[in-house]
């Protein structure tokens, strides 16, 4: 029986053995782990930031580009010839073909020298 007994006392502590093997390889396993998710989770937290920053950039970039687009030769000193041209939006302030001014027949009005000669003042 003394040899039945040290057998399986030796039988149960290689179990014993093998089973504490594989508990320290897994716990290994799991801090390598850990290890990697730590690192992808820093990773993870540069990656938000940087865009965060470049969502802010973005929005800025956007105002500045909404301002630029938004100026003419009325509100900055942009020369008017820069102005881009836009029709109006009602069709009837477009011009139709007619011109401007008086037409070839009409005598028109001049106001005479004797009304106001040069140096005086109007009379009322």
């Amino acid at each position: 029986m003394t040899t039945n007994a040290t057998i399986d006392s030796k039988l149960v502590r290689a179990i014993a053995d093998e089973q504490l093997a594989n508990n320290v390889f897994m716990i290994e396993w799991l801090v390598k782990a850990q290890q990697q998710l730590s690192l992808q989770q820093r990773l993870i937290d540069q990656q938000q930031q940087q865009i965060s920053t470049q969502q802010q950039e973005i929005e800025k970039l956007k105002e500045e580009r909404d301002k630029l687009k938004n100026r003419n030769s009325k509100n900055s000193s942009v020369p008017p010839s820069s102005d881009q041209l836009k029709k109006p939006s009602d069709k009837k302030k477009r011009k139709k073909g007619f011109k401007r001014g008086p037409k070839y027949d009409h005598p028109g009005k001049v106001i005479s020298e004797k009304a106001f000669p040069i140096g005086g003042n109007r009379l009322d």
